[in-house]
């Protein structure tokens, strides 16, 4: 990423500071995290650490969730047997599903301190509480990685891909 990609990033980042996570979900394997008015959709690899525990990461939508497990074993399947017809992505069956379910039961303290940028697109944000959110960019290309904006139809949109980031109109997929 260039000088001026790090600055229009960090500077857009900075809107964060202060603003208090209101609400974590998910659509397919896309978090998607609102503070106030902002919208962060992350579509790479990222991590929710608090006190040297991971509170969520992003193959968790790929994993059974603690139900879905007890169901199979009420049903007498072998410990770490996955039926074929399990669907990760069916809501409410997936480890990433329990654990956003959670997290909004209890948003108290995840006001954002601080929200970084290093040269390669991650994103490092920390919350009052101690917690971290960890973004890797997790491509060599052009695809999107991560993009913020305004809870607003006409708003701009900070897309960070795996070799840059810019400004595109509200909606706007890969760049060509």
């Amino acid at each position: 990423m260039n000088i001026s990609e790090i600055t229009l990033v960090q500077t857009r980042l900075n809107s964060l500071i202060r603003q208090p996570l209101t609400r974590a979900d998910r659509a397919a394997d896309m978090l998607m995290l609102t503070f106030g008015r902002y919208v962060l959709h992350i579509q790479c690899y990222y991590r929710l650490t608090e006190k040297g525990r991971t509170i969520l990461a992003r193959n968790d939508v790929y994993q059974p969730s603690e139900a879905m497990w007890s169901m199979w074993r009420a049903m007498g399947y072998e410990e770490d047997y996955i039926p074929d017809d399990f669907h990760s992505d069916d809501e409410g069956c997936n480890r990433l599903d329990e654990a956003l379910e959670r997290l909004n039961g209890d948003l108290d303290g995840l006001t954002v301190k601080t929200a970084m940028l290093n040269q390669l697109g991650d994103l490092t944000m920390v919350f009052q509480c101690g917690a971290t959110l960890t973004v890797m960019a997790d491509t060599s290309g052009g695809e999107e990685c991560w993009r913020l904006f305004e809870d607003e139809e006409s708003a701009e949109h900070l897309v960070v891909y795996g070799d840059g980031a810019e400004l595109v109109g509200p909606g706007a997929g890969y760049r060509e």
